[in-house]
């Protein structure tokens, strides 16, 4: 718009000098045209600049390293063209608070702009400032900003080594159930009165040479944690959250239920998984933490019979 503005007083001193210097007719009506001319501009565009809106999307979640882009577009009067809107917006993310860039020429872009996940974490785009010009950019005007939610960028599922040691902690989690009937897991134990006749296994009792029945047993529900070390630096979070993604997916194939803690801010956030979509989401929100949040606090304020910290040492307390 500086340059714009620059041209136009160029040429009305130009033509000024010119009517001074020359004096004839013509001159005249070459100053007073070049006068009018912003204002001129200003009302043909007008309609255009007030119907001109703008908008974007962005994906809620991406893959690191993935080629993923913003769309940018412009809607206005079909009959009109669209005026020149330019903007800036912040590229916030979770290593750099500011990250501003300007763009420009919207109306004339093929409205992508190009997105970083080298890392994984999280992009939370916000625009600053969008103006739309008239047809000479001599005047502007603000446009309302689109507003953004926060993108998720995943990371590379990470596989922990050594394994944590999950399958021995869940083959001792059976306890009888309840009223006996049907389970898929049993066991073995000698007759004691009151229990039902049909129980009975005849065939291992007189091997045994007393009555022995058979149990059935159900699991026992004791609480499983798992957690997130707080990662600080590209390198050392895409690890760690690779080694939480690859842990949660893994806990859900064997049908555990457990909840994910992790830290945003000095605040303690939990998730109780229970379903896939829970898993993608409590990741997600892992990676959307804040780059300074604290470390788990020790000892957890959550009961947990069974703790696995991802990015820690070891995993396992």
């Amino acid at each position: 718009m500086g340059f714009n503005r620059f041209l136009f007083i160029t040429a009305l001193l130009a033509a000024g000098v010119f009517f001074l210097a020359s004096g004839v007719w013509f001159s005249w009506v070459l100053l007073l045209l070049i006068a009018a001319l912003p204002w001129l501009s200003l009302l043909f565009s007008l309609p255009a600049i007030l119907r001109v809106r703008m908008h974007a999307q962005l994906p809620e979640r991406t893959e690191m390293g993935a080629n993923t882009v913003m769309h940018i577009w412009l809607t206005g009067l079909k009959a009109l063209p669209l005026p020149e809107v330019q903007a800036r917006i912040n590229l916030r993310s979770r290593d750099r608070d500011k990250d501003a860039r300007y763009l420009s020429r919207l109306s004339r872009s093929d409205g992508i702009l190009p997105l970083n996940t080298d890392h994984c974490g999280f992009l939370d785009p916000a625009f600053l400032k969008c103006w739309v010009y008239d047809a000479l950019g001599l005047f502007r005007f603000r446009v309302k900003t689109p507003g953004l939610h926060p993108m998720a960028i995943l990371p590379e599922p990470v596989r922990p080594d050594p394994l944590p040691d999950l399958e021995r902690f869940l083959d001792l989690l059976m306890k009888p159930k309840p009223g006996g009937g049907f389970a898929e897991v049993h066991d073995h134990r000698p007759y004691r009165p009151g229990d039902p006749v049909k129980d009975i296994q005849w065939k291992l009792s007189l091997k045994s040479e007393e009555l022995i029945v058979r149990e059935p047993l159900e699991p026992l529900k004791r609480r499983i944690v798992l957690g997130l070390a707080t990662p600080h630096g590209p390198e050392q979070r895409d690890l760690a959250l690779g080694e939480l993604r690859w842990v949660a997916s893994w806990m859900y194939s064997m049908g555990v239920q457990y909840t994910m803690v992790w830290m945003d801010g000095s605040s303690l956030q939990s998730r109780e998984i229970a379903s896939e979509s829970q898993v993608d989401e409590a990741v997600c929100a892992a990676c959307c933490a804040a780059e300074s949040s604290a470390q788990l606090p020790s000892p957890l304020p959550i009961a947990a019979d069974w703790l696995y910290v991802a990015g820690q040492k070891g995993g396992k307390e």
